[in-house]
């Protein structure tokens, strides 16, 4: 494993360096050939302009997670693709520092073309290089759910190359549990229980085994523990979950600043997809309680996907893949998640914030709470427009991995991680298989159906 983590090191640092390399030889490729095509003077200072070119492609790829080779293809090109459009963004920039960076478009489209196919060669070349190298380790999962251990070892392997998970195992005895654990270089935990937590990770430890912990409720309240001492006594301090008052001041005024510029720059879009829908027939928004910070319910709002009173007969229940209550223009508005537009209105009202929990309703939350007590601490923040169970997960994930998910957003807040979220919320948009319904939708208690 020691001799795996330089090669991942130094592959790393050779990609990381020629990343720039490509970059910076491509931005002064396409200005030279837009010179020479047309004629046109030399009007860009390199001396001045070249550092701030390096200084924020390498900070603009490392925030994408450009370096990390062992992403999907398609999500390194996403971030990769999205880096280059913002690096000339900041460099467009420039005149107002006065550095002498005047282009035309022509230059710009050139400049971003050669950028975009320099790019596409690195992560042809580096992504088959890291693979060669750097081959899916062998894993054993342990599980005490036989179902819910495949289901997780299958989402290892579709979603990484870095681990194959070879057998999913119920736990037994030491002894058994450290035989399996000698044939294998990894192995990942499921909610191991905590007699067996102390030997594995001290084998894993030893042997230089790389271990993998899915986590539970305890694993991420302790996650940002601070080390405190009483005399000779080192102890884990947790912190509370939710925000200081210092992050949600903060967070508010980036809310309203986003919020508002969105409304404006989205309102020619707005008008065209309220005509749209309003030819469909019936209202243009759709309205609906859901519950959000401190759990106080709030008016949530979107563009109609469905036909109306689309839970008439049936109360409250969730989506279904292929559900026929979707209409048509309804499939295009969710599958670009163009329906959640009127949303930034309710982020500037306060209800909403940019990231966070997605908001629920008050029947699902009622619910998932009898038997996931934990999903109640959802409301520690304000529900959000996106956030990482949006981004990692999907609309039918499981209730007990979007918890999971929320919580670890929770208590691992900062704004760097809002502006990876709404990065990667892009890439989610332009992923079909994120806005799919449940294949099977949880039916509400007779007592409980309403008309919504």
């Amino acid at each position: 494993m020691e001799g795996r983590q330089k090669k991942h090191t130094f592959l790393s640092g050779v990609a990381a360096v020629c990343a720039v390399l490509f970059l910076t030889a491509a931005m002064i490729a396409g200005i030279y050939v837009e010179q020479v095509l047309w004629g046109l003077p030399d009007r860009v200072n390199f001396r001045q302009c070249l550092p701030w070119f390096v200084l924020f492609s390498v900070g603009i790829l490392y925030f994408n997670s450009v370096f990390d080779l062992s992403r999907r293809m398609h999500h390194l090109a996403f971030s990769v693709f999205g880096s280059v459009l913002l690096v000339n963004i900041f460099m467009m920039s420039l005149p107002f520092f006065e550095v002498l960076y005047y282009v035309q478009i022509t230059t710009l489209f050139l400049m971003v073309l050669f950028e975009c196919l320099a790019m596409a060669g690195w992560i042809l070349l580096f992504h088959r290089l890291w693979y060669r190298y750097n081959p899916p380790l062998s894993t054993v999962l342990f599980c005490s759910d036989g179902k819910r251990g495949r289901e997780i070892a299958e989402k290892i392997n579709r979603r990484t190359a870095a681990n194959r998970v070879e057998r999913v195992l119920p736990y037994g005895s030491e002894q058994d549990i450290l035989s399996a654990l000698a044939k294998y270089p990894a192995a990942v935990l499921v909610s191991p229980p905590p007699e067996i937590k102390n030997f594995v990770a001290l084998d894993c430890w030893d042997s230089g085994r790389e271990l993998i912990v899915v986590p539970d409720i305890y694993e991420l309240v302790i996650h940002n523990a601070v080390l405190t001492q009483f005399d000779d006594l080192m102890a884990y301090r947790a912190k509370s979950i939710g925000l200081t008052p210092e992050q949600r001041f903060f967070k508010r005024a980036a809310d309203i600043a986003g919020a508002f510029l969105a409304l404006v720059l989205l309102s020619p879009l707005f008008l065209v997809v309220s005509v749209i829908v309003k030819q469909d027939g019936g209202p243009v928004f759709f309205s609906q309680n859901r519950v959000t910070l401190g759990d106080k319910v709030f008016r949530l709002y979107k563009f109609r996907t469905m036909v109306p009173d689309a839970e008439r007969e049936t109360g409250p229940v969730l989506a279904q893949r292929d559900d026929p209550r979707i209409t048509r223009p309804g499939r295009w508005l969710r599958r670009t998640r163009i329906d959640e537009i009127p949303q930034f209105w309710n982020v500037l009202k306060g209800d909403m914030s940019l990231v966070g929990p997605r908001p629920e309703r008050e029947h699902f939350i009622e619910l998932y709470s009898r038997t996931l007590p934990e999903y109640q601490y959802r409301t520690k923040v304000r529900a959000g427009l996106t956030g990482m169970a949006h981004v990692i997960g999907k609309y039918n994930t499981t209730p007990e991995e979007r918890i999971l998910l929320d919580l670890t957003y929770i208590q691992n807040f900062s704004f760097f991680l809002d502006l990876k979220i709404l990065a990667e919320t892009v890439r989610v948009v332009c992923t079909k298989g994120y806005a799919e319904g449940v294949d099977t939708a949880p039916a509400a208690p007779e007592k409980e159906k309403e008309r919504v």
